[in-house]
């Protein structure tokens, strides 16, 4: 690869390829497919001849500029993504392991990071607020790779917002999979009571269906028709009322998971740090914080069959109180 390769030609701008007849200005050094040369016959960077600059030296500043790849052996500046200097050949980058990602920055700068580096190619001893960076991505230990750079931000900016639309979905399984109980429950509670009206409207509509009647009767003999008259009628004495909450109760629902869909991410950040200081007070050696930090910290699939559980264990017990209080 010749060091002019992949510049153009100030005459025909065309790109400069490997096999290409260059001749360059004895003036300026500036480089011509030698036919260009010819039919121009001259060169036309007049203002590099009357300066004394050299076009070399300016496409070297203009790279640099960019984040270009400075060759060890001969200090020619490539091109940002040059595996090899164009100048002497001599090897800048070895390819990379099929484990690294690659980020383009503006400007054309490029930097990669081990996808298998939990603290996402920074030091382990930065301070993520009074915590350790090695520290917290232990603690997170699942999908570092998206929340170390998202808390390096929430850090940096103090700013609390960003999308996370399974806090939307399922905010109560989301928090319970982060092991954060106490959020996961109050999601529940809050997931149940704002569903609470259209809930009932349903059970009104399935005490009053011939179908419901017919099954009761069939099985439980004649004497089970008048079972749930009771909380029929309590239903239907409360019917228009229901009804008047069932969207108002819902609506609200769905503004609590765009609360937590915004400001889910940033709750987990604060939650971590919370873990990760209290772990950190509580251990008297490095060995007993690492083993708090892999037992406490992660994800739990175990917590989410947990929370399911409680959630359908909670309209269970709605609906046995109502049965219990108007049999």
């Amino acid at each position: 690869m010749g060091k002019y390769t992949g510049s153009q030609c100030m005459v025909c701008h065309s790109v400069f390829k490997d096999d290409d007849d260059i001749v360059v200005c004895p003036d300026c050094g500036t480089p011509y497919h030698r036919s260009c040369w010819e039919t121009n016959g001259r060169c036309i960077n007049d203002y590099l001849h009357a300066s004394g600059g050299s076009w070399m030296q300016q496409q070297q500043h203009a790279r640099t500029a960019i984040g270009g790849a400075v060759c060890p052996k001969c200090s020619f500046v490539n091109a940002p993504d040059a595996r090899q200097c164009s100048a002497c050949g001599t090897i800048l980058k070895e390819e990379q392991e099929q484990n690294q990602v690659r980020i383009p920055l503006p400007g054309g700068n490029t930097i990669y990071f081990n996808a298998a580096d939990p603290c996402c190619g920074m030091s382990p001893e930065d301070k993520m607020e009074d915590e350790r960076l090695g520290d917290v991505a232990s603690f997170v230990r699942s999908n570092t790779l998206y929340y170390i750079p998202l808390f390096k931000r929430f850090r940096d900016s103090r700013r609390k917002l960003s999308m996370n639309l399974s806090c939307a979905l399922f905010p109560h399984l989301y928090f319970a999979y982060r092991k954060m109980w106490g959020m996961a429950l109050l999601s529940t509670l809050i997931l149940l009571v704002s569903s609470l009206p259209y809930m009932l409207l349903g059970m009104l509509t399935t005490l009053t269906t011939k179908e419901f009647m017919d099954t009761l009767v069939s099985t439980y003999g004649a004497d089970a028709a008048s079972m749930f008259d009771g909380l029929t009628a309590f239903l239907q004495a409360h019917e228009s009322l229901l009804e008047t909450l069932n969207v108002p109760m819902y609506l609200a629902g769905i503004g609590v998971r765009l609360l937590f869909c915004l400001f889910g991410n940033h709750m987990y950040y604060r939650f971590v740090l919370g873990k990760v200081g209290r772990i950190r007070r509580q251990s008297p050696t490095d060995a007993i914080r690492s083993r708090l930090l892999e037992a406490e910290g992660g994800t739990s699939l175990l917590n989410i069959l947990g929370c399911i559980g409680i959630y359908y264990a909670l309209i269970f017990a709605v609906y046995l109180v109502l049965v219990m209080v108007f049999m």
